[in-house]
């Protein structure tokens, strides 16, 4: 990623928020994705990138899957970003949460559905970055399957989660011409 992407905003962010350093390294490779996605897409660059540097700084006070991601967008508002990238934050767990699905895991009510293509990158990029090195779409899915027979209860959301993924992959796919 070129330097200047590390804006000193976000670096003084992770700072103040202690973000651990393999979280950040996550969140640098997300944004080296996305961006190849968004310019592929003709998408806004510079607000992928920032949503991705800045998608999982949640996890400097939380590491639950269904939690960090409100945490983000809770943190990004108070320091007063823009509402596009606290959106992205939001939105970027695994393939979305309806407000349905957020109801049954006690999630904070919000709209946590990635919808512009911008929010869907940042999403699917995070989905094909494991640490911070990128995978195929398949493991993707495969950790999902796992997660699905360890979880019994939690299959349903699993499905629902796979056909939206998929869908957000065929779509972003079809517009940068790139494969995942």
């Amino acid at each position: 990623m070129r330097e200047y992407r590390l804006d000193r905003d976000i670096l003084e962010l992770w700072d103040r928020y202690n973000l651990a350093e393999n979280v950040r390294k996550h969140c640098i490779a997300v944004a080296e994705l996305a961006e190849k996605i968004a310019v592929a897409s003709n998408a806004d660059v510079d607000l992928v990138v920032r949503g991705a540097l800045l998608h999982d700084i949640g996890r400097a006070v939380t590491h639950d899957p269904f939690l960090h991601f409100v945490k983000s967008g809770e943190i990004l508002r108070k320091e007063g970003f823009d509402d596009k990238i606290v959106k992205i934050a939001e939105r970027h767990f695994s393939a979305g949460m309806s407000k349905e699905e957020a109801v049954f895991f006690k999630v904070p009510k919000g709209n946590y559905m990635p919808e512009t293509l911008e929010e869907k990158i940042v999403s699917l990029a995070d989905n094909l970055i494991f640490g911070s090195k990128p995978e195929k779409f398949e493991k993707f899915l495969r950790r999902l399957d796992e997660i699905a027979i360890n979880n019994r209860n939690h299959k349903w959301f699993i499905e629902r989660t796979k056909e939206r993924a998929l869908k957000m992959k065929s779509e972003i796919e079809a517009i940068s011409g790139l494969k995942f």
